[in-house]
């Protein structure tokens, strides 16, 4: 028999938590995540038949809905797919004995179908390995990035020359982060802040840095305006380490693009380790 795919409620919360744990435990403990954490925002958001998470979509034109893949009453793989501009697939789980079932694809089918019937054209994922690539191909899906996450901890501690004067800016041409509300990041405790960094009378970076509740890694995402020097990105991460040092951040990481790719020997350089790599996917509706 199929799995039963069903949406994410309260009642079905407790399983769900079991899930990220088998699935997530250890890359969220690895990034300080507290589980507890991601439980308590969790039944806040469900709470009153979901009435603070249909709040933060009006307010926001955001959203985010979880699937749940059920065989026999038993939660057995999950999803969650941001709703934005250009909607995200994330977060997904399928457990090892119910994998090559058809379980993981059944979700993905699911959620483009509903993200097709809200009237959205393309929608993104992101995948770890070659095999949930090949998985994702036959949903239709094609890449058209690469990610690298580079991470160290705080405080570098950098002896480099920093060449540039980093200023805050309400806008960078850095798309935002799936978690960031505006607003509404007051209640969630989500942290953004959006710096420039000057070479002379041009600018040289932009970056976003997030700091995310209940996680002990902030992160940065730049883009690069060229001709930019190596002092710019070690005055921004300079500005960076003083930021997320005050929130109480004890990691830092980067995430480079494939346009960005050539800052990665000067994050080397400044002591920071290659964690993890992606490919970022995407598939017209």
């Amino acid at each position: 028999m199929p799995a039963k795919i069903t949406t994410l409620t309260k009642t079905d919360l407790a399983s769900y938590i079991e899930l990220v744990r088998a699935g997530f435990g250890a890359e969220l403990a690895a990034r300080g995540t507290s589980i507890a954490g991601v439980a308590r925002l969790a039944r806040v958001l469900l709470s009153c038949r979901s009435l603070p998470l249909r709040t933060i979509e009006l307010l926001t034109h955001r959203g985010l809905f979880i699937l749940l893949a059920k065989e026999g009453g038993r939660a057995v793989g999950m999803l969650t797919v941001l709703k934005k501009s250009v909607p995200i697939l994330i977060g997904a789980y399928v457990r090892e004995e119910y994998r090559r079932s058809g379980v993981a694809l059944a979700l993905i089918d699911e959620a483009l179908s509903r993200l097709k019937g809200l009237g959205y054209l393309r929608v993104q994922g992101a995948v770890f390995d070659h095999t949930a690539q090949l998985l994702v191909e036959r949903a239709g899906f094609v890449p058209y990035d690469h990610i690298d996450l580079y991470q160290r901890s705080l405080p570098l501690g950098t002896g480099y020359p920093a060449d540039g004067s980093v200023q805050r800016a309400r806008r960078v041409d850095i798309p935002r982060h799936p978690y960031d509300l505006g607003p509404i990041n007051a209640l969630t405790g989500v942290r953004t802040r959006r710096l420039v960094v000057r070479s002379g009378q041009r600018e040289a970076l932009e970056a976003m840095l997030i700091a995310l509740p209940h996680q002990r890694v902030g992160e940065v995402q730049l883009r690069i305006i060229p001709p930019a020097s190596e002092g710019a990105l070690h005055a921004l991460l300079g500005a960076a380490d003083g930021w997320f040092t005050k929130l109480g951040r004890t990691m830092i990481s980067v995430s480079l693009h494939d346009d960005t790719q050539a800052l990665a020997s000067i994050l080397i350089e400044e002591g920071f380790v290659k964690r993890h790599s992606w490919v970022q996917m995407a598939v017209d509706l």
